[in-house]
């Protein structure tokens, strides 16, 4: 159900708590490569407060959104992938000796019942076997351990069938990032110890890779609708000017300067429980570990000056997510905008357009 790998694409759907974005790719054989392209793109807004908190309040409205997104980027495919993030979703790193099949699957429902924080039988449980790191001699079993609450999947159903799509896998958002990152990044990916923060509405995901190895995944319950909240009552402002002062609009009789100061100060909190993430990463198993690169994406990625107060925190170079640097992109025959302005914000739709179909 959670998976890390690709096969032959699907309709990636991300479903944001402001908007959905939707891409079909086109996969090709370039020598022994697969080569993926932008087939057809789209985004559309979803009325406001239809979901909230990662919750779906108004299932109507969302998949009437999803329709409206499938008919204007003329996508005529029904199968679709989508993921979920958040605290509805747990993800674990455990070991375990190595084993039999049989004896392994045992050994997973004893560790979910054991690790997850809700009752096994109100999850979905799904694993992953980490490969290990090159040259390591340990024959233990490195394992993600993924449990989703039913009621979460049971939602999103919903509003897929209502949308009449067919859901032919759910992933993690974490996950998603992942496969995005290998598909874009494939040096550093192999090559690095990378951190991705996907910033989200209302979750904050981080994924920490190790030269092609998942070393890290957490959701934190933080995120761009926490800063604008913040922002709009500090100022007694609306909604919508502090969402653009996020974008780096001032609000009327307030100064550049002024509003500079008061992002820093509301993002305060975000970059501190980030810091708290990778620290966990540095210390555990006591090893000497370093973060060479931060990679930005998500709604909140585009925020002025996100780039310079991560490595002004973290002293790590940081840069915005690009979700299509190694995916072709014909901007003759699609809007240059997506490809352009909103790549940050397209990482886990293409993350969910490049895996592999479940057989």
């Amino acid at each position: 159900m959670f998976g890390l790998t690709r096969e032959k694409t699907v309709v990636g759907l991300d479903i944001g708590s402001h908007g959905v974005k939707i891409l079909e790719l086109n996969l090709k054989k370039k020598g022994k490569k697969d080569v993926f392209e932008v087939a057809r793109i789209g985004y559309e807004p979803l009325p406001h407060d239809v979901i909230v908190e990662g919750s779906i309040i108004d299932s109507a409205a969302v998949s009437a959104t999803i329709s409206e997104a499938f008919s204007k980027a003329k996508i005529t495919s029904k199968d679709v992938a989508l993921s979920i993030s958040g605290n509805a979703v747990i993800i674990k790193k455990i070991s375990l000796p190595a084993m039999e099949t049989q004896e392994l699957a045992e050994s997973i429902i004893w560790e979910a019942k054991h690790n997850i924080p809700y009752p096994y039988e109100e999850t979905h449980v799904d694993y992953a076997i980490l490969k290990p790191p090159p040259g390591s001699e340990d024959r233990g079993l490195e394992i993600l351990l993924v449990a989703v609450k039913k009621e979460k999947v049971a939602s999103l159903t919903n509003v897929i069938n209502q949308a009449k799509k067919n859901l032919v896998a759910i992933e993690v958002d974490a996950f998603a990032l992942f496969n995005a990152f290998e598909i874009n990044y494939p040096e550093e990916f192999a090559e690095k110890s990378v951190a991705i923060i996907g910033l989200g509405a209302n979750v904050t995901t981080i994924v920490v890779i190790d030269h092609g190895i998942p070393q890290l995944f957490r959701d934190l319950s933080i995120g761009g609708t926490y800063i604008t909240e913040a922002i709009r009552k500090d100022l007694n402002i609306g909604h919508q000017e502090a969402e653009a002062l996020l974008r780096g609009v001032s609000p009327a009789g307030v100064s550049e300067a002024d509003s500079a100061t008061l992002l820093e100060m509301n993002i305060k909190e975000l970059l501190d429980e980030i810091e708290k993430t990778l620290a966990f990463y540095t210390a555990e198993d006591r090893r000497e570990k370093k973060v060479d690169q931060i990679y930005l994406c998500g709604g909140l990625a585009g925020m002025g000056g996100l780039p310079a107060a991560f490595e002004h925190k973290f002293k790590v170079p940081t840069v915005p997510f690009n979700s299509f640097r190694k995916i072709h992109y014909n901007d003759k025959k699609l809007d240059p905008a997506y490809d352009q302005d909103m790549a940050p914000l397209f990482s886990v739709a293409v993350g969910l357009a490049t895996r592999k179909r479940e057989k």
